[in-house]
């Protein structure tokens, strides 16, 4: 059965995300019931909205990535562990034996979670289930156990879809993206270690009254508050005070506007092709489970093309810098590198939980990336054993420790990674009762509701 399980993983993840994603939403269309054409219609459309996503933000990452490179080279000195980024990471968790039987062990956890009533989420996100792979790869280095790794990935999808029910309504009120939710791990652990936070920054009355958000700039500034200017103004921004020629500030600048313009464009051709399945999926389920309601997981890329979400996560690149020299002397060690252009990942969920307001939402960054530096710091010597095994990973030149943002940064890797490191059958129920009282959280507080519920959102898309 494992072998079997581990030649799906394996043919799956060879595919490739953009070839997986129209044959999953095609086949789950023709499932809910959308003649066959049309299923294969909401496919391609989807798939045709993510390669426009995925090329714009690569077109963001390269001017990120340079003012990134910039900023550590000039302010990094004395920071020892370098952040190889999410390329790297996931390569090392899908070259992994976790990474190459977690697709299809993740695909029939959820469906088994469906059937019982555990979960709204259908998640059909499959190239990001390398976020769990990563974390089970992470408990085999810690714990030697193969079986331990692939409960604690198993967990870890668990969580990831917990969290995604949790967020949904806040999700659909600030978005306006009615069936659908955001099993991404990585940008779902962000948010959770961000709300008590939210609740109370939403409670100071001086921050509340010093809104910041598109919906405000434009009213204040008319055709200047436009989203490609504010993209235009804070590429040229980051460009000069990283110390770029003039050229290139000027071309950063003009490709944060292109993404400014170009992502939210992108995002509706998505949903173009979504929004069938996802009112298929309405009246799929109010017919054979009693109306409740059903939810998409997607990748929180589909959040990016928000005005917010974008500014807040360009902003986060110097600050990110700041914070770890700020934090050395607290015991910090990592100088952000590859990641710093997943700003955008890291906000994402963090904008509705502030009502799309930047200046909060980057308040709200600052504090969660600060703890997630410490994360990083500690998870570094697992990570970097993890290269080393691997040995075909490209890491700067220079350094010998080894870190990756985007995931030992947030709650879920820390907190499992300590779990796990206890005694394994202390591991496990200690594991099985953080999924318990996640899945209480989202039963009895839900997100916009009793939690949040004070939340204004702002129509920024």
């Amino acid at each position: 059965m494992g072998a079997f399980l581990s030649s799906v993983g394996n043919f799956l993840n060879d595919l490739g995300p953009l070839i997986v994603l129209p044959i999953v939403i095609t086949i789950l269309g023709l499932i809910l019931g959308l003649k066959g054409l049309n299923a294969f219609r909401s496919g391609l459309l989807t798939a045709i909205g993510f390669v426009g996503i995925f090329l714009t933000v690569d077109l963001l990452g390269g001017a990120m990535s340079d003012i990134g490179v910039a900023f550590a080279s000039k302010t990094g000195i004395g920071l020892d562990i370098i952040d190889i980024g999410w390329p790297a990471a996931s390569a090392l968790a899908f070259g992994t034996p976790v990474g190459n039987l977690i697709i299809p062990l993740g695909i029939l956890i959820n469906i088994v979670l469906i059937f019982l009533g555990l979960t709204q989420t259908l998640n059909i996100d499959i190239w990001n289930f390398w976020h769990m792979a990563f974390i089970g790869a992470i408990v085999h280095f810690v714990t030697g156990s193969f079986a331990l790794a692939l409960y604690a990935a198993a967990i870890s999808l668990v969580i990831a879809l917990f969290l995604a029910d949790w967020a949904a309504p806040l999700v659909r009120k600030h978005f306006n993206f009615p069936g659908l939710s955001i099993p991404h791990l990585q940008s779902a652990a962000y948010m959770l270690l961000a709300v008590p936070f939210a609740m109370i920054i939403n409670r100071i009355p001086f921050l509340k009254k010093m809104r910041l958000d598109p919906d405000t700039t434009r009213k204040r500034l008319g055709i200047l508050g436009e989203p490609i200017f504010l993209g235009l103004i804070i590429g040229l921004l980051l460009g000069a005070l990283s110390g770029q020629t003039v050229k290139d500030t000027i071309m950063i600048g003009i490709n944060v506007a292109a993404v400014m313009l170009l992502i939210p464009r992108m995002v509706s051709i998505l949903m173009e092709g979504l929004t069938p399945v996802a009112d298929a999926a309405r009246k799929f389920m109010t017919k054979r489970a009693n109306g409740r309601e059903f939810y998409i997981g997607m990748d929180s890329a589909i959040l990016i093309g928000n005005p917010s979400v974008i500014a807040s996560g360009l902003l986060m690149v110097p600050i990110e810098i700041g914070l770890a020299l700020l934090l050395a002397p607290l015991g910090n060690r990592t100088l952000p590198f590859i990641d710093l252009a997943d700003g955008v990942f890291l906000t994402a969920l963090l904008v509705p939980l502030v009502g799309g307001d930047v200046l909060l939402t980057v308040i709200l960054g600052a504090i969660v990336m600060g703890i997630g530096l410490i994360f990083t710091t500690v998870l570094a010597p697992v990570v970097t054993q993890m290269v080393q095994t691997v040995g075909s990973i490209d890491i700067p030149a220079g350094y010998n420790i080894f870190t990756v943002m985007s995931d030992t940064s947030i709650p879920t890797s820390y907190g499992l990674y300590y779990i796990f490191r206890s005694p394994a059958v202390i591991a496990v129920i200690l594991s099985l009762a953080v999924v318990v009282a996640l899945y209480v959280l989202k039963k009895r507080f839900p997100l916009g509701e009793k939690i949040l519920s004070d939340v204004t959102p702002k129509d920024d898309k």
